[in-house]
Formats: structure tokens, C-alpha cells, sequence
């Protein structure tokens, strides 16, 4: 795996957002990760994007390298994602989105036109008004875990959901870099707290308005997404959608499905 540090940054609303650029292509590529995540959620796919593309990787304010806020929105870490976009690229940029990351490269795209050229979701979670109905208060999903060693919580890393595969081997790149040592002992680099107010309908505002090409892709193992996710994403779109469900995937693609997902760049 090549070496991905952050050698780049950008301030957006007084927090510092830290990001690398990577390729040999001429064309751009902006990669958003999730929640809880960071910027090597998609390092099994990097070597072979960077042979055709000029690959952009970012970790959010609140994850990773990058600042953390008081407050987090996705139209804040969309508006991140916007000011590299236009310090980086001269032309409007392939946007690929894991998870969270699909619904903040939603946003970009709708609210930035002139910056994207299409748009990819990878196990996006859209919800329908009937779901949203059924969804209480949100509230932080979890608390603060520390621990004695480094070893002991690269020990304790798992993928959030849990799925089956990948193994250890491959996510202890991804659990290294997540890890730091805080006064109370060894946790993990993101920030804990999550969006607690509703934004289920600011997203589903801005599928109408985006005119570029989008893949909905989705694993068929996945508790996150899924055909009733993709179906009413397309429902509601104004553009043309293209539906990928990968069979046996979970929802951490890039992980254990990365070749399924690396042939969703070809021919883009």
C-alpha cells in the first residue's frame, strides 16, 4: 500500500481538514468515507485507482487527522469537501461515497454542481418518510472507550456494523491509523459525538435537484442499505440512476468486496 498521509489541508468554518492527492491520472477523484471512519477505509482499492486517476483523500472534521468541531453537520462537512474541490481540481470530479459519506457526496453534489461530474454511492442509507417516521431522537450512538495499551485496543477494533469479512490482516492498516493516546489511555482518533438532530429530509431535499449520472451501489448482505434503499433513491431523483447490488457484500465494500468495487470506476 502506498503511504497516505495527509499532506495537504484546507480551513473551512475555523477547523482544519486534512487531505492528500494521489495519481497519475488526469481526471479527479474524490473519496468520502464514513462515520466513525477515515480516509483508509478505501486502501484496498488505492494502488489501482492511482494508476488512472488523481485521487483525492480526505478525512472529515471529526475524524482522522482532521479538527473536530462542536457541532457537525452534513452540509458542513459537504461545504469541506467543496472548498478542496475547488483549491485541487479544474474540472468537475468523480464523487465516491461510503455510507455517511455517500449522503455528505449527496449534498456536495447538489449543492455544488459546478464541482461534480457524477456521483457514486456506495452502500447509501436513504430513508423513506414512512422510515423516518419510525426513528426516534437521535442521540450519540456511542461513548468513549479507553484502553491500557495500543495493543489492547488495536485488539478491540471492529468494523461498525459488524460483518464477517474482512480478517484482521486486512483491517489493521485501518485500525493503526485510528488509534491515539489520550490522557485516559488509548482510544480511537474520532470524534465520538454524532448528528443528533434530524437530517433525513435535508438529504432527501437535494436528490430532486442533482441532474449528474448516479450508481446506487449496494451489498446484499448489508443491514445499512439495500434494494428498498436504491429503489426509492431512484423514485425520487430527477437523473438517471444506475442500481449495482453486490451479492455476498457487506457494507464496508471497499473492504471486502474491493475488485467488485474498483469496476465501478471503469469506463467513468
Amino acid at each position: 500500500m502506498t503511504n497516505y498521509e495527509l499532506d495537504r489541508s484546507v480551513v473551512v468554518d475555523g477547523a482544519t481538514v486534512r487531505y492528500a492527492v494521489h495519481g497519475r491520472g488526469t481526471r479527479d477523484l474524490l473519496l468520502v468515507h464514513g462515520a466513525g471512519a477515515h480516509q483508509l477505509w478505501f486502501y484496498r482499492m488505492f494502488d489501482a485507482l492511482r494508476k488512472d486517476w488523481r485521487v483525492i483523500t480526505v478525512d472529515l472534521t471529526g475524524h482522522g487527522f482532521s479538527d473536530h468541531r462542536e457541532r457537525y453537520t452534513v452540509e458542513t462537512w459537504a461545504n469541506e469537501l467543496a472548498e478542496i474541490l475547488r483549491t485541487e481540481c479544474s474540472e468537475p470530479a468523480l464523487v465516491a461515497g461510503h455510507s455517511m459519506g455517500s449522503r455528505v457526496a449527496l449534498a456536495l453534489t447538489a449543492n455544488n454542481p459546478e464541482l461534480v461530474r457524477e456521483l457514486i454511492m456506495i452502500d447509501g442509507n436513504i430513508r423513506s418518510p414512512e422510515e423516518i417516521a419510525t426513528i426516534s431522537d437521535r442521540k450519540p450512538l456511542l461513548s468513549p472507550k479507553y484502553y491500557a495499551t495500543k495493543e489492547d485496543a488495536l485488539a478491540r477494533f471492529r468494523l461498525v456494523p459488524g460483518q464477517p469479512e474482512p480478517g484482521m490482516d486486512v483491517l489493521l492498516p485501518i485500525a493503526e491509523y485510528s488509534v491515539v493516546k489520550r490522557d485516559q489511555g488509548w482510544s480511537w482518533r474520532h470524534d465520538w459525538s454524532t448528528i443528533t438532530e434530524p437530517y433525513d429530509e435535508y438529504i432527501n431535499s437535494r436528490v430532486p435537484q442533482i441532474t449528474q449520472p448516479v450508481t446506487f451501489v449496494y451489498g446484499t448482505q448489508s443491514p445499512v442499505s439495500g434494494k428498498d434503499k436504491a429503489d426509492y433513491f431512484a423514485e425520487i431523483a430527477t437523473t438517471d440512476v444506475d442500481v449495482i447490488a453486490i451479492e455476498g457484500g457487506g457494507h464496508h465494500l471497499m473492504l471486502d468486496r474491493p475488485d467488485e468495487c474498483l469496476a465501478l470506476f471503469t469506463g467513468k
